[in-house]
């Protein structure tokens, strides 16, 4: 009786794998969401900054730049500098492409970027930068806004699924002076 006994506790955990297995116990992971973007280091790193209002004063200037991180490697990144508020005009630098985690955007390298700021009165002014991984926008009454990404048709089912854009955004507070 005892032998009959554990023959029959040695064959049950066999007996599970010998059952057809048709239930899914795992559902499918729903398709990876568009990770944010973020900014993880600035230049300069100090949020107020002396900026000297003249071209005269060059080698003194602060370099702008930022470095991001956004883990989808296909997405290009876009930025938009405003000098003051988001209701004046932004300055589009050239984009950045994918292809790794960490990139860096710099200040637009345009003569009107750099005239912008080099006839800044002396005082203090806010130099805003947006970053973001889909293009942005027309800025219309300072409102700052993403471009709609298509939907993806996603399988086993083709359900159309939208992978929204991100934005991440950094300001500088510039204490304008007269070149010394």
């Amino acid at each position: 009786m005892a032998g009959l006994l554990l023959f029959a506790l040695g064959c049950t955990p066999l007996l599970g794998c010998l059952i057809p297995q048709d239930e899914q116990l795992i559902p499918e992971l729903p398709p990876r969401r568009n990770g944010p973007i973020k900014i993880v280091q600035t230049e300069p790193k100090d949020p107020r900054t002396t900026y000297f209002n003249s071209t005269a004063c060059l080698s003194l200037e602060p370099t702008f730049k930022l470095t991001v991180e956004d883990e989808d490697l296909a997405d290009t990144v876009f930025s938009l500098w405003f000098i003051g508020n988001t209701s004046t005009q932004p300055f589009r630098p050239t984009q950045v492409p994918g292809g790794s985690k960490t990139r860096s955007v710099t200040a637009p390298s345009s003569l009107g970027f750099k005239s912008a700021l080099a006839n800044l009165p002396s005082g203090t002014a806010v130099l805003t930068v947006y970053v973001a991984d889909t293009d942005f926008q027309e800025v219309i009454g300072g409102q700052v806004s993403l471009v709609a990404r298509d939907p993806k048709l996603v399988p086993p089912d083709d359900t159309p699924v939208v992978d929204p854009g991100t934005m991440d955004s950094f300001s500088w507070v510039l204490d304008v002076e007269a070149c010394p």
